[in-house]
């Protein structure tokens, strides 16, 4: 937070003011120079700003050095853009051509609802009240400052705004005669447009800009301007603003600090065991599988709301992979790989070290497809499953309910980024992040860009979101195996249909007991594509639907006592009649697990298994440490 002693408002407005004042008439009898006049009145009125006037040339240098740069990787293709709003415009053509009168309509409620708007404008601007044409959706947090409400102006502009846009979203719904596929890619390309155009992304028609800059004198902008600028060098153009603030934490020192060991190693990844709290633990042990695309912290942020924590002190032994951050050595690594030498290995040495002949598996997100996979593997191999029971959280299984992420997914697509991720031998995990962001970028994009950006406002330090820009690489193959065989012709749910080791992948033959936990604001995995392995599995899964999303859903420390979720015994035929059956129940949903798992996990005993394994180095490891975000 910024001082007033910084700004030294108090003091030296007046004192700017009447040197501006004397220094302008002086320069105006000098030079008629008009630039260097209005040079000289910014540079009178603080300090700092002669010094951003100072930065400029380079500043423009070093935009131009760094456009001539070409992007690391493109995740759209112009031509897939371009040929998608093409087809859309042929369609929209057509469609109002042949219902003209629809089209009309249309555009006359729409022209109603502005002329409307107008009137009632007006009327508020001498003093008569009157009611909103359209309001903005509860969840809707650009529009939530009480000048959007009370000054007449920025009414307007915001219920313009809106208007426009329910009229171009409604318009594109109404089309018929397109590509589904092609339908929801022009939608979600609109929908950006219409997101990035909003009139709370601009200094002079988001209220909340004025209103800072008369408090701070212009420094919210001048400040903000230079962190756009050198959070942009950092990077490709155009760079997301910071989600966090980054300098706040450092893994091993307030991030991923339960004691613990690396206790097995492979050039794919570190199995790290954690030390017990308990005089007595469980016979068979729990193994954690997080997303090869992020690193294990995430179960184990800080104490107070540390999953690995929580179940350390529930008598549980804990082991966890940590996956490596692959280079481009790694770009032949597959599926495969990530299945057998990857999650298959960590369960072979966890039972190793443990002496048992089963453990309790969980897994998320994408860690959570190679362990069904590698469940749907091993129930054709071997007699003797060593999972004794296999928990999923937000795990999609079906891809064709991946909501806005399949906009990312087609042939065209994932030929185009095939060659790009080829070429440099591995998909940069902080493209992973963009992508995650664009699918909700007025809460992950807009509102964090005006924050920084417009307001100059420090980032809250939420330690979830480092970790979310804490990711890793992703082999190459890998990541087209995953697109093109998983997401694109979505085979774990055709029987036979995904091969590992030549062995085909049939879920209906899994046996095993599945714990499945989605969240229902989860805008990465719909929860209706984790609840498919019900439908697989009916008799041998526990399905349990969460509040809240994709992280803060699965994070839910039970001392918090936030949010709730959802369960039903009864049968049902989908995810709708599902959700219509079930109970709420408030608070964590961790107990609730805990258990169920806890019946698969044997009986409470002494043990010394801490003191007899190797120690190869302390937790939290080299692989996860390899690399950090940039602050």
């Amino acid at each position: 937070m910024q001082s007033n002693n910084e700004f030294e408002l108090n003091e030296n407005i007046e004192v700017n003011k009447t040197k501006h004042s004397s220094k302008k008439k002086k320069e105006s009898k000098k030079n008629s120079n008009t630039t260097e006049t209005s040079y000289t009145f910014f540079a009178e009125l603080h300090p700092d700003i002669q010094k951003g006037m100072d930065s400029l040339g380079e500043f423009y240098a070093s935009i131009a050095e760094k456009i001539k740069q070409p992007a690391q990787l493109e995740l759209f293709s112009p031509e897939i853009i371009g040929k998608t709003l093409a087809e859309t415009h042929k369609v929209l053509v057509d469609t109002f051509v042949v219902k003209a009168d629809e089209w009309d309509s249309k555009q006359r409620n729409y022209l109603g609802d502005l002329e409307i708007l107008l009137q009632k404008t007006l009327d508020r601007l001498q003093g008569i009240e009157t009611d909103p044409v359209i309001t903005p959706n509860s969840s809707d947090r650009r529009f939530k400052a009480p000048e959007w409400q009370d000054f007449p102006i920025f009414d307007y502009l915001k219920q313009s705004y809106l208007l426009h846009s329910k009229y171009v979203n409604e318009l594109m719904e109404s089309l018929e005669g397109i590509n589904v596929k092609t339908k929801e890619k022009a939608q979600f390309y609109i929908r950006n447009l219409l997101d990035a155009a909003s009139p709370s992304n601009f200094p002079f028609t988001n209220p909340e800009v004025p209103r800072e800059t008369l408090r701070t004198q212009g420094q919210n902008l001048m400040r903000g301007s230079q962190k756009l600028l050198d959070d942009n060098l950092k990077a490709n153009f155009l760079s997301l603003p910071m989600f966090t603030n980054l300098k706040d934490f450092k893994v091993g020192e307030n991030l991923a600090i339960t004691p613990g060991k690396v206790v097995y190693e492979t050039p794919l990844f570190q199995l790290i065991y954690f030390k017990p709290t308990t005089t007595e633990v469980y016979e068979r042990p729990l193994l954690i599988i997080p997303p090869w695309i992020n690193k294990y912290y995430i179960f184990d942020l800080q104490q107070e709301n540390s999953f690995v924590r929580w179940m350390l002190d529930q008598g549980f032994s804990v082991f966890v992979v940590s996956w490596i951050n692959p280079d481009e050595s790694y770009s032949d690594y597959g599926i495969s790989d990530y299945v057998l030498d990857g999650v298959l290995d960590a369960v072979l040495n966890v039972l190793k070290i443990s002496g048992q002949e089963k453990l309790n598996l969980l897994a998320y997100c994408a860690g959570g497809v190679v362990a069904t996979i590698l469940s749907g593997y091993l129930a054709k191999r071997i007699e003797k499953n060593p999972i004794a029971s296999l928990s999923l959280l937000a795990t999609p299984i079906d891809f064709d309910k991946m909501g806005d992420l399949k906009v990312f997914i087609c042939k065209d697509q994932i030929s185009h980024l095939e060659k790009h991720v080829n070429k440099i031998g591995y998909l940069p995990g902080n493209e992973m992040v963009r992508v995650f962001s664009m699918l909700r970028a007025n809460d992950l994009i807009w509102t964090n860009y005006v924050n920084t950006y417009l307001l100059n406002k420090e980032t809250f330090p939420l330690d979830f979101l480092y970790w979310n820009c804490d990711t890793t690489n992703v082999p190459a193959k890998l990541h087209i195996e995953y697109l093109r065989n998983v997401f694109l012709e979505n085979r774990l749910l055709k029987p036979n249909k995904l091969k590992i080791n030549g062995q085909g992948i049939d879920l209906k033959e899994i046996n095993i007991p599945i714990f499945a936990f989605a969240t229902k604001s989860d805008h990465i995995v719909p929860w209706q594509s984790t609840y498919a392995i019900k439908k697989i599995c009916p008799k041998n899964t526990t399905f349990v639907l969460g509040a809240s999303g994709h992280v803060s859903g699965i994070i839910n420390p039970v001392h918090r006592n936030k949010y709730c979720y959802w369960t039903s015994n009864s049968p049902s035929k989908n995810s709708t009649a599902w959700v219509e059956k079930a109970k709420e129940t408030p608070g964590s949903w961790w107990p609730m697990w805990h258990t169920w798992v806890a019946k698969f996990s044997g009986k409470k005993t002494a043990t010394n298994m801490w003191q007899n394994t190797p120690n190869i180095e302390e937790a939290p490891g080299k692989y996860v440490v390899s690399s950090s975000p940039n602050a």
